[in-house]
C-alpha cells in the first residue's frame, strides 16, 4: 500500500509533502526456481497447464511468497529484483494457461532512484535526493538551522553555505523554500528518528535537497555548528523504468473483473507481508480458477510495478485501458495480505456489504474500512476513473512492513487462507455478474 507515516501499519506508497517515510536504499536480487509444490507447465498449444484443486490453497500461495521475498528479495521497481520477480510471476500465469504480457513503462519522480551522499570529515552518510530536487555535487560550510522555520533561519545570511536541518515541524518544501530564500547552496535534511527517509517537495528545486538517516545527525550537527566543510552529491531524477505484469485468458481479451496488487517493494525490504503476500494471494487464485481445466472469460490478473513509488503502475495500465476504451467493470486489488486474525474491506458503494456477507458465510471476521488519509492502494488507480473496486486486506498490527524486518517467517498461512477464499467467492461473483 501507499505509505506516508513512519508508524502506520498498512499502505506503501509515500504520498505525504513531508515525506515521512523510513526507508532503507539497498538492493538485490537472487536466482529463482519454480516452487516446489506448485506444479503446472504451460503445454505445447498453450492449453490450460494447471493442477490441483479448483480452490485456494494457502500453503502454495506461502511458496509464492516465500520465493518473492527470500530467493528474491527486495524488488524495487527499475531494479533487477523486479525483473526477476515479474519472470517469476510470468512464467507461473503461463503455466496455468494465461496469455501474459509484461507491459515495460517508465515514470519520472521515483523517490528510491535518487542515491547520492553526504560526506562530513571521514564519515560519508548515504542521502536520498528528495522528488523535485535540483542535482549536483558541492562543498561548502554547514551551518546548523534547527528545524528550518522561522527560528532557525530568519534574517540569516547562508549565502554559499550548506543548510543542515532536522525533519519535523514543518513541511519539506517549506524547510526548502526557506533555506533557498537565505541564500543556502544546499539543504540537508537529518530524520529526527533513526533509519532513512525521502520525500516529494512537490516542485522543481533550484538548489540540491537531500535527506540522511537519524544515526547521522549528531556528527551533522556538530560540523554544522563548527562550519566544518561538508560535501554532497545529489543525483539528478532521471526516468525510472518499471513493469507490469498482465495475465489475460486469452491474447487480446477484455478484462471485465481484473485482480491485481503490486510486486515491488521499498529499498532494502524483502516484502514478504507488501507485498509478496498479495502478489502470492493473487497468483494462487489464477491457479484456482484455472484448475477446472477453463480460463473464466474475462477474468484477468495482474501485478504492479511503482506502487511504492506512488501508484504509477496501476495508473498506467489503467491510463491504458481507459485510452482503449476496455477499463474493467471491477477490479479487486490484494495488498498485505499475510499477517492478522481477520479481513479488513474497502468498496465502492453495493459492494462492501456483499463483500461481509461472504465472509460471513466463510465465517471470517471481517468489517468495513477507508484507509487513513494521504495513503492509498492500487485500486486507488482505477476507481479514480469511476471502476468498482474492492479491496481486502489484513486486518492486523504489521509495523515492519517497508523495513528489512518483512520477513517470510512471519507470514501467517492462515491469514492468507481467510484473504485468500473471500476474495474467491467474491471474485465467482463478480465474474457471474460480468
Amino acid at each position: 500500500m501507499a505509505l506516508i507515516l513512519p508508524v502506520l501499519l498498512f499502505a506503501c506508497a509515500d504520498r505525504d509533502d513531508s515525506g515521512d517515510s523510513p526507508t532503507a536504499t539497498a538492493t538485490g536480487g537472487q536466482a529463482t526456481s519454480v516452487p516446489s509444490g506448485v506444479p503446472g507447465s504451460p503445454t505445447p498449444n498453450g492449453s490450460v497447464g494447471a493442477t490441483g484443486p479448483a480452490e485456494f490453497e494457502g500453503a502454495r500461495a506461502l511458496e509464492h511468497v516465500r520465493v518473492l521475498s527470500e530467493e528474491i528479495g527486495p524488488r524495487v521497481s527499475g531494479t533487477e529484483g523486479e525483473d526477476e520477480a515479474a519472470e517469476y510471476l510470468a512464467q507461473q500465469f503461463r503455466s496455468y494457461g494465461y496469455d501474459v504480457e509484461l507491459m515495460d513503462f517508465t515514470f519520472s519522480g521515483d523517490r528510491f532512484n535518487r542515491v547520492g551522499s553526504v560526506q562530513e570529515g571521514d564519515a560519508t552518510y548515504e542521502a536520498l535526493a528528495l522528488v523535485g530536487s535540483a542535482s549536483g555535487k558541492l562543498s561548502a560550510p554547514g551551518v546548523w538551522v534547527g528545524v528550518a522555520d522561522d527560528a532557525g533561519i530568519g534574517g540569516r545570511d547562508l549565502d554559499g553555505m550548506i543548510a543542515v536541518a532536522s525533519r519535523g515541524t514543518i513541511p519539506f518544501a517549506e524547510k526548502y523554500e526557506k533555506a533557498k530564500d537565505a541564500g543556502a547552496s544546499a539543504l540537508i535534511i537529518v530524520n529526527n528518528a533513526s533509519g532513512p527517509v525521502s520525500g516529494d517537495l512537490r516542485r522543481e528545486a533550484s538548489i540540491p535537497v537531500v535527506a540522511v538517516a537519524g544515526e547521522a545527525e549528531t556528527n551533522l550537527k556538530e560540523a554544522a555548528e563548527a562550519g566544518d566543510t561538508i560535501t554532497l552529491d545529489a543525483p539528478g531524477g532521471d526516468a525510472t523504468e518499471a513493469v507490469n505484469v498482465i495475465a489475460r485468458p486469452a491474447s487480446g481479451a477484455t478484462c471485465t473483473v481484473l485482480v491485481g496488487g503490486h510486486h515491488d517493494t521499498v529499498p532494502a525490504a524483502p516484502g514478504a507481508n507488501d507485498n509478496a503476500s498479495g502478489t502470492g494471494t493473487i497468483v494462487e487464485l489464477a491457479r484456482a480458477f484455472a484448475a477446472d481445466g477453463t480460463l473464466d472469460p474475462g477474468l484477468c490478473f495482474a501485478t504492479f510495478g511503482a506502487e511504492e513509488s506512488g501508484l504509477y503502475g496501476s495508473q498506467e495500465l489503467a491510463n491504458r485501458l481507459q485510452d482503449a476504451g476496455e477499463l474493467p467493470e471491477f477490479m479487486v486489488n490484494i495488498d498485505v495480505a499475510g499477517i492478522g486474525n481477520g479481513v479488513a474491506v474497502t468498496a465502492t458503494t453495493g459492494l462492501g456489504q456483499q463483500v461481509l456477507e461472504f465472509a460471513d458465510e466463510l465465517d471470517i471476521e471481517a468489517r468495513l474500512a477507508e484507509l487513513p488519509a494521504n495513503t492509498g492502494s492500487d485500486h486507488a488507480s482505477f476507481r479514480q476513473l469511476g471502476v468498482e473496486v474492492v479491496f481486502i486486506w489484513s486486518d492486523g498490527d504489521f509495523p515492519t512492513i517497508h523495513t528489512p524486518e518483512d520477513q517470510f517467517e512471519d507470514i501467517q498461512v492462515e491469514e492468507l487462507e481467510r484473504v485468500g477464499d473471500l476474495n474467491m467467492k467474491v471474485i465467482e461473483d463478480l465474474v457471474a455478474r460480468g
